[in-house]
């Protein structure tokens, strides 16, 4: 290996963190956080507010980092993957799809979510108001993460395949 398989080596390592920080972090927030605040708060639906804020605000620094890292490593890698003759046209639809379910998250979190776990929202109103609560939820966005997540190792597939052709 020389220099620049190190340099991308470290590159492609520095994203899968980022991604595992941030979804690793949704998953801990859904399925222990939440679940033992309210079992010790006797809540059954909502943290209380100031809880909520708290890890809010600690988790988005760690989401903001990660959101930059993932968007400057996964532009390099996506460079130096395309330029490499294995690539097929279902590796860039793949691409294509992880890049755009990436970006929605991104935007979520950055554009119309306060809070980086709000509760899931009241699904009151209209039916759009309900369909826009459940696709920006915390929930939809690990499960978005978690796909992400999957779509790389689809990529990695397709790249393996392609190299034995």
């Amino acid at each position: 290996m020389d220099v620049l398989d190190w340099i991308l080596l470290a590159i492609r390592w520095a994203h899968a963190l980022a991604a595992v920080a941030w979804v690793g972090g949704g998953i801990f927030y859904l399925m222990v956080l939440r679940p033992a605040i309210q079992r010790a708060t006797g809540r059954a639906k909502a943290l209380p507010p100031e809880i909520t804020r708290t890890i809010g605000v600690e988790f988005r620094g760690l989401v903001t980092t990660a959101i930059a890292v993932l968007l400057l490593t996964g532009v390099i890698l996506s460079a130096s993957r395309l330029t490499e003759d294995a690539v097929t046209s279902p590796y860039v639809a793949v691409l294509v799809v992880k890049i755009v379910l990436a970006l929605y998250m991104f935007y979520v979190v950055r554009f119309m979510r306060q809070d980086s776990y709000p509760e899931e929202q009241d699904l009151g109103g209209s039916m759009w108001q309900r369909l826009r609560g459940r696709l920006t939820g915390t929930t939809a966005l690990l499960v978005i993460g978690i796909v992400v997540i999957g779509l790389s190792d689809v990529l990695d597939g397709l790249l393996e395949s392609a190299l034995v052709s």
